[in-house]
């Protein structure tokens, strides 16, 4: 089995899985979405990796974040479903944790502009440093725990020579479609970052929000999602492989596979590289560590 060893462990308390359990497996998932939304995309997960591997597999919701992480480096889970960010974290938490899996790339970053200002800004847009255009302007952001569409567009932003103290303001939104609409229906805001497909940038925009926002700017494609495996299931690795060479398997050439891809939000899954991967991972626990753990983003609008 392929993973990304980080070069340090920090090992955080853990406790043993429960002697008793009703399932092979157990896995988790960073609460992205509101969590009837993840129930379904759990439940078609489970069915395909049961109906692939003859496994007992149970989704374990978690309550935020923090406690998603918590459950996969204590062993209360085997597997967890996480951004970049969190993959950032656990693995730095505890390098015996192992990525199995990670998505095909297909992720992009998205500037969304309100398209009243975009005659005002269309040159920066188009410039070599378009990023730029944030300098003194409103811009909404994802969650803070969130890596797709908080943390890498701050680094995105750092590369182009952008700080977030050089906004105007910036608020936070957890909800992808709620963001696009915080610029739509009002003149408080002037750009949202949203998380899109190199298929589809606007896959998150509500339709109501589309005619008043346009695409300002687009990341190159990346990855986002890692599937990883507790330090105390890698002990035990003959069912995690089965659910590895599940995830390997689902292939966009199948029309059954293509389905359920589309329901995941992935084009598909490959192994993690231990080069280019750990490399990225370890940018984004760098710069999480000097942002913090405290956003600087307020509700900050226009007067």
């Amino acid at each position: 089995m392929l993973g990304c060893n980080r070069g340090r462990n920090v090992a955080g308390n853990s406790t043993e899985v429960p002697a008793a359990l009703s399932a092979d497996v157990r896995i988790t998932e960073e609460p992205y979405y509101a969590q009837d939304i993840m129930n379904e995309k759990m439940d078609i997960l489970i069915a395909y990796l049961e109906q692939s591997t003859g496994l007992k597999i149970d989704y374990v919701p978690a309550i935020n974040y923090a406690h998603s992480h918590e459950l996969l480096l204590s062993g209360k889970v085997d597997l967890l479903w996480a951004g970049s960010l969190g993959a950032s974290k656990v693995l730095d938490a505890n390098d015996k944790a192992q990525p199995i899996a990670t998505e095909v790339k297909s992720f992009i970053n998205v500037l969304l502009v309100d398209r009243k200002l975009i005659k005002n800004v269309k040159n920066t847009l188009a410039s070599e440093r378009p990023l730029q255009v944030l300098k003194g302007r409103h811009v909404v952001f994802g969650s803070n725990y969130s890596g797709s569409s908080f943390l890498t567009p701050l680094i995105e932003m750092k590369n182009q020579g952008v700080d977030i103290n050089d906004l105007k303001g910036c608020m936070h939104e957890p909800k992808h479609g709620h963001r696009a609409m915080f610029i739509a229906d009002n003149d408080k805001q002037d750009f949202a970052f949203v998380p899109g497909s190199e298929g589809n940038p606007l896959k998150f925009v509500p339709d109501q929000a589309r005619s008043e926002v346009m695409v300002g700017w687009v990341s190159e494609i990346k990855r986002n999602y890692f599937i990883i495996a507790s330090p105390q299931s890698i002990l035990h690795s003959n069912n995690i492989l089965k659910i590895q060479d599940a995830l390997l398997a689902l292939d966009q050439s199948s029309s059954a596979h293509e389905e359920i891809l589309n329901q995941l939000g992935v084009t598909g899954f490959e192994l993690p590289n231990p080069e280019t991967d750990l490399d990225n991972l370890n940018e984004i626990t760098r710069f999480s560590a000097v942002l913090g753990d405290a956003t600087r983003c307020k509700k900050n609008e226009k007067e």
